[in-house]
């Protein structure tokens, strides 16, 4: 298992990172803001500017777990933010 995580910080709602990716399979996405009534939405993107995962209206975070196949890297994008402020994120992956 390899772990992506780290932090960032909204502005006008919205915050990005890059994440390593690989040719693994996503197992577990977390993502939490600060604040527990904090509202965002989710997603992340490919190489190939597809969608690959979307989560609408989350409040206060976001805890799944998932096989979700990986191609490359992704650009993990928290939008919609009610509160410009940091949110902590961890994506865990099974190495393939």
């Amino acid at each position: 298992m390899c772990n992506n995580q780290g932090s960032v910080t909204a502005s006008a709602g919205t915050a990005s990172a890059n994440i390593t990716a690989g040719h693994n399979v996503l197992m577990h996405i977390f993502i939490k803001a600060t604040t527990s009534t904090t509202t965002f939405d989710v997603k992340l993107t490919d190489i190939y500017s597809n969608d690959v995962f979307q989560r609408f209206d989350q409040t206060g975070e976001l805890n799944e777990q998932l096989e979700l196949p990986a191609h490359a890297n992704w650009t993990l994008t928290i939008s919609n933010a009610s509160v410009d402020e940091a949110f902590t994120y961890s994506l865990v992956l099974r190495e393939s």
